[in-house]
């Protein structure tokens, strides 16, 4: 591997173990650690949304899924970025305003029903844990491609980085060296695209080439999904982001409703040139590289061999910082959610500040060896694995949430009705799609999503409302200023 390359990823290196060092100095509660002190501006947040969302799946992953399928994987970044706009203009505000640290404790406030709290966050530590893996296995390729590893020592190293990184560094170390990473990748890509579809023969020449291999690869259906698939694409992810508290969660971060607010139209204005741009990257993979053996390190193998080796190794270091920032993001908020919510409530235990800091330490540690076999597996293509999760998220909270915010009369009752039912109906589905026993043109999520949504609305309707409830769903339509967590807040 070049020198230069492998330099640049060094010094990122000495930048992460710096990030970590100073988070751990500067972490003084849970407060600290899980929300960096809520007193974190639009810009931070912004980059930090851009780097966790964008992550080394899409290098990996979604190029792949580009090489393999076509236009029609352009219905995930759609749903991503309708995702993005409800979330930042209108879930977000009111999440900061609510001022709550987890998302189960907010649903458990909502609708008056501590339960609530703990099955919410166990559903959501099972499919994150899943979703972290694929994290594992991008760090897995990055550093096999880069240096020659063997795949399962590769899974190894990342994991007790990123297991380290966390634990040491919190919300505060992954703030700021971000918002670097986002501006690093975003350069890195403007310039590599335009190479990559050069090495290719140019536009003209990619089309023709593709379309007569596999016709209506140019499609919004790529030629080989139907439109029920790609709609599931796009309800997937839009819900599923609503649904991902490790998003959500970076909204109480904030200093103010109106850093949301900027945030969410800084997010919107980058993030789908940025996706179409890695769209057109991913078609000219294909062109370049027809037989490739694995698709989901065909990107970087191209970075590796025709780019210059200062733009390969800025855009090396930057996926390496992305894959820490999804993972310190994903471990952060199930572990947080793990021992603020689950633990604590089912054990009764009053914990102090420090304790509660400590424990989800602890259960930042056993949340990452425990993604470790998903990660050594590798069952399927990450953008497959990461759908799986985001199934779960989009069917069990981000239906719910949205009911939650915006209708009045949820009552508790639905909300159990609704996150049960979503939860198993999406695990369901997807067994019975990966046995072949659903033919291909049909996916049970769009049904799943349906269900819950009409299972709310029916048992809220048949159900009396409670007090509490519409008396915490009134304080959602209340403005709140600009404030900071405090310690007693966290606990």
């Amino acid at each position: 591997m070049n020198t230069v390359i492998t330099g640049c990823v060094a010094v990122f290196a000495v930048i992460v173990a710096f990030s970590a060092w100073h988070g751990y100095r500067k972490t003084d509660n849970s407060a600290d650690f899980v929300v960096a002190g809520r007193s974190a501006p639009w810009w931070l947040i912004t980059g930090s949304l851009i780097a966790s969302t964008v992550s080394g799946a899409t290098f990996f992953g979604l190029i792949s899924s580009y090489y393999r399928t076509g236009f029609s994987v352009h219905w995930i970044p759609l749903g991503v970025a309708f995702s993005w706009l409800l979330i930042c203009f209108a879930v977000g505000p009111r999440l900061r305003r609510y001022g709550r640290f987890t998302i189960p404790e907010y649903l458990a406030d909502r609708f008056n029903s501590p339960g609530l709290r703990a099955v919410f966050s166990a559903i959501t530590v099972l499919w994150m844990v899943f979703l972290l893996a694929t994290v594992l296995v991008q760090g897995g390729l990055l550093f096999g491609s880069l240096w020659g590893w063997n795949y399962g020592t590769a899974v190894i190293v990342i994991t007790a980085v990123v297991i380290l990184y966390t634990f040491f560094g919190g919300q505060k170390a992954v703030l700021y060296t971000d918002f670097v990473q986002a501006a690093a990748f975003l350069l890195a890509v403007a310039v590599v695209v335009p190479i990559t579809i050069s090495a290719a023969g140019g536009w003209g020449e990619i089309t023709s080439t593709l379309s007569a291999e596999q016709p209506g690869y140019f499609g919004i259906t790529g030629g080989a999904l139907s439109v029920l698939n790609v709609a599931a694409l796009f309800f997937v992810w839009f819900l599923g982001y609503l649904g991902h508290p490790g998003f959500l969660t970076r909204f109480y971060a904030a200093r103010s409703e109106r850093d949301v607010i900027k945030t969410g139209i800084a997010v919107s204005a980058v993030y789908l040139p940025f996706w179409a741009l890695i769209g057109l990257a991913g078609v000219a993979t294909r062109k370049l590289y027809p037989n490739i053996a694995d698709t989901e390190t065909v990107w970087v193998q191209f970075v590796a061999e025709q780019t210059p080796a200062i733009i390969a190794g800025i855009l090396f270091a930057a996926i390496l910082g992305a894959i820490l920032s999804s993972a310190d993001t994903w471990l952060l908020t199930a572990a947080s959610s793990g021992t603020h919510d689950l633990l604590r409530k089912v054990t009764r235990t009053e914990w102090t500040d420090r304790q509660l800091l400590s424990r989800t330490k602890y259960l930042v540690v056993l949340l990452g060896l425990a993604a470790l076999p998903f990660g050594l597996w590798r069952p399927t293509y990450i953008t497959d694995m990461m759908t799986i999760a985001y199934t779960v998220a989009g069917a069990s909270g981000g239906v719910l949430i949205l009911f939650s915010l915006y209708w009045r009369r949820t009552t508790r009752q639905a909300a159990w009705s609704g996150l049960v039912f979503g939860a198993v109906s999406a695990v369901t589905g997807r067994v019975v799609q990966a046995m072949g026993l659903t033919p291909e043109w049909f996916d049970p999520i769009l049904p799943t999503l349906l269900g819950t949504a009409l299972l709310i609305v029916g048992v809220s309707l048949l159900t009396p409302a409670d007090a509490a409830a519409t008396s915490a769903f009134d304080r959602l339509r209340t403005p709140r200023p600009a404030t900071t967590a405090t310690r007693t807040e966290a606990v």
